[in-house]
């Protein structure tokens, strides 16, 4: 499993949420827009509604998840990759740059999905802009395998290894921009993509080949307890025992009405204190209760 950070909870930062927990990885996504914010979990349902009647997602466990931030540190504090997808605004962008990474870790990458900006001036006040990169998933992000990667100035070669390794591991396929210009592609090559994938999903699940982690999940599965059988395959070794917020306390706080289970009781309590809702579905926390696990 790998840490994500998404900031921007527009359709595009939304989307890239969703492939990434897709695949298996633990998202945190932010926005400074409450409402936006809140949207995300209605979003995320009718993405995997989509997926499963048009066949690409056939199964019922659900491997990653993404929890709703509220406040950018605890969003990209234990990151390993974060993913920027804001409006198209140079100084806009440069200003978030700077701010995650001073709060991220030393090794984190940085990626922008900018269409038109100069990358190398978004990253120019980021601490350590060699970890910084342009990436772009192409739309419709669910289907489409090629990935748009744009190299700073400053971005070294490091920091592209990383990409390209996460990348493959999705099957996705890493290319670089050439020109000026980003790669858009045309309803016929998106359909042509869209079928591929399908027919690849529907070619493994006839073949016997298709396991629970050919297609992971859209998001988290809520606090459904695995079985002792499927437990260690359906959730890596800390997922769904640490808590979400500090990354350093079991989870042992459930909130209430929702009754999902993603912080300590000392975060869960925090929550409740400053009027958050929770980090999974956005319900508002009227009380949480604390439990003791055997």
């Amino acid at each position: 499993m790998v840490r994500i950070a998404v900031i921007g909870c527009g359709q595009m930062g939304i989307r890239i949420a969703g492939e990434l927990a897709y695949h298996g990885h633990r998202v945190k996504i932010f926005d400074q827009n409450q409402d936006a914010l809140n949207k995300v979990f209605t979003r995320l349902q009718e993405d995997r509604a989509m997926l499963k009647k048009e066949g690409l997602m056939t199964q019922e466990q659900f491997l990653g998840q993404v929890l709703c931030m509220s406040l950018l540190e605890e969003t990209v504090n234990d990151a390993d990759f974060i993913f920027e997808a804001i409006i198209e605004d140079l100084e806009v962008k440069k200003d978030i740059f700077e701010r995650i990474s001073h709060h991220c870790k030393e090794d984190a990458v940085l990626a922008t999905n900018t269409l038109y900006l100069d990358v190398s001036k978004i990253m120019e006040h980021a601490h350590k802009p060699e970890r910084c990169l342009g990436l772009r998933f192409l739309f419709p992000v669910y289907y489409i395998p090629e990935v748009e990667v744009t190299a700073g100035k400053f971005t070294c070669t490091s920091t592209i290894e990383k990409v390209r390794t996460m990348l493959e591991r999705m099957g996705k396929t890493m290319f670089f921009r050439s020109g000026d210009h980003p790669r858009i592609l045309t309803e016929e090559q998106r359909e042509e993509r869209k079928q591929a994938r399908l027919q690849q999903v529907k070619d493994a699940a006839g073949g016997g080949l298709f396991t629970d982690k050919s297609v992971p999940p859209l998001f988290h599965k809520g606090n459904r307890q695995p079985s002792r059988d499927d437990e260690d395959l359906i959730l890596p070794a800390d997922m769904d025992r640490d808590c979400a917020i500090c990354m350093a306390n079991v989870r042992d706080c459930l909130l209430n009405p929702c009754h999902h289970m993603v912080t300590c009781y000392d975060c869960g309590t925090m929550l409740h204190r400053r009027h958050d809702s929770c980090p999974i579905c956005r319900t508002v926390i009227a009380d949480t209760v604390r439990v003791f696990h055997s």
